[in-house]
């Protein structure tokens, strides 16, 4: 049986706060708002806790503080922990942001000017690189609310379609190697990039965003590491609902998929494969999730609910399913797949994109049997007789 995702809008007023910071950020396969509000709303009350061991950009997690529930939400890539810690605690006066970015104009240095490679050259103006430069030197993302916030507008807007942010034309989302860039533009005749000047540009994106102010959210924690190590530490909750979708296997590298903005996060302005993160070793990838499951489960209420997306291809919803049987043995699986209501990163890599590309999983705790009714899933028949579904 197959459930719906919904509606691709998120399920707020678009005059609000809510509906402006959940989508900040650019990330790979991202938790629709309507999967994320179903469950959180179906699977936990005001005041219980929500866990997300693979984050992404902070989706789940964000909808589960708005809804107010609190959130622990753990990655081990500084892009996507930057881009949840902002959402799950944004700087609340916008003027300090917009201070701190005037700040950045003061600071700047004539050699932050400078192009030191050619794509540096094509893919930002004189003016964009120095404001660049600037916020990668200056700014204490990590400690500070004010600059993590800051940040998070200088590494969305850093990479975009041409006319929409800083750059020359580039993926949003996913940054090609600088060798393909650099000849993609010249086929199209692109050997400039766009003369903006970026503190105009960034106080107007800062400006739009807070326009309805920041959401009212319960206690959200981001925290920057493998799950593996971080969930061996307290949270101080018990998770009612642990809601994650694992990187998908072999599918895209999390690491130098993001290499331009992981640049201006402190990182090499280059491909690190010595860092891929593509986790096409199924093998490693099972293992991974088998140790952030177990690790998960220590902070999970006894009578919690487990929420896991894979996407559809055999070898990564199996290696899920075989994670989850090992780490709860005694339990219930249900399954269901989702027709997703517009197109998305996992389509991408299916022939017919108008089948399902995502494969939900429920081990139903207390109160997830109604809802796993409701919504399409059925239980997992004996490993003998399962079919792909």
């Amino acid at each position: 049986m197959n459930g719906s995702l919904g509606s691709k809008a998120p399920p707020w007023p678009s005059r609000s706060p809510e509906r402006r910071w959940y989508g900040f950020g650019r990330y790979f396969a991202m938790f629709p708002a309507s999967f994320a509000h179903d469950a959180v709303r179906g699977l936990t009350r005001p005041g219980e806790a929500v866990l997300d061991p693979f984050c992404g950009r902070g989706n789940g997690p964000f909808v589960a503080t708005v809804s107010g529930r609190p959130s622990l939400a753990v990655d081990v890539n500084p892009v996507a922990w930057l881009f949840t810690a902002v959402k799950l605690q944004p700087e609340p006066k916008p003027k300090r942001v917009l201070d701190r970015l005037e700040g950045l104009r003061r600071a700047q240095r004539p050699s932050d000017k400078k192009a030191r490679t050619e794509f540096e050259r094509m893919a930002w103006s004189a003016p964009v690189r120095s404001i660049l430069r600037t916020a990668r030197r200056e700014l204490d993302w990590k400690e500070s609310v004010t600059d993590r916030t800051l940040m998070g507008f200088l590494a969305l807007h850093m990479q975009d379609k041409l006319g929409c942010g800083l750059s020359n034309s580039l993926w949003p989302s996913i940054a090609c190697s600088p060798s393909y860039a650099v000849e993609w533009w010249k086929k199209r005749g692109l050997h400039k990039p766009p003369e903006v000047d970026p503190i105009a540009m960034l106080r107007d994106k800062i400006q739009r965003r807070y326009l309805y102010g920041t959401p009212r959210q319960a206690a959200g924690t981001a925290r920057l590491g493998d799950s593996r190590s971080v969930l061996r530490g307290e949270w101080g909750h018990k998770a009612n609902l642990l809601m994650t979708s694992p990187p998908y296997s072999g599918v895209t590298d999390y690491w130098n998929d993001h290499w331009i903005r992981l640049w201006i996060l402190g990182h090499s302005m280059k491909k690190n494969w010595g860092r891929s993160a593509r986790f096409g070793n199924l093998e490693k990838y099972c293992e991974l999730l088998v140790d952030v499951l177990v690790e998960s489960k220590r902070h999970l209420a006894a009578d919690g609910t487990v929420l896991i997306r894979s996407d559809k291809r055999r070898r990564t919803w199996q290696a899920c399913l075989d994670a989850i049987r090992t780490v709860w043995p005694d339990e219930d699986v249900y399954i269901r797949s989702t027709v997703a209501s517009h197109n998305g990163a996992s389509m991408n890599h299916f022939p017919d994109t108008h089948t399902a590309n995502e494969v939900d999983f429920l081990v139903a705790g207390h109160r997830g049997m109604d809802w796993g009714r409701e919504h399409g899933f059925r239980i997992v028949a004996r490993l003998s007789d399962e079919q792909s579904p």
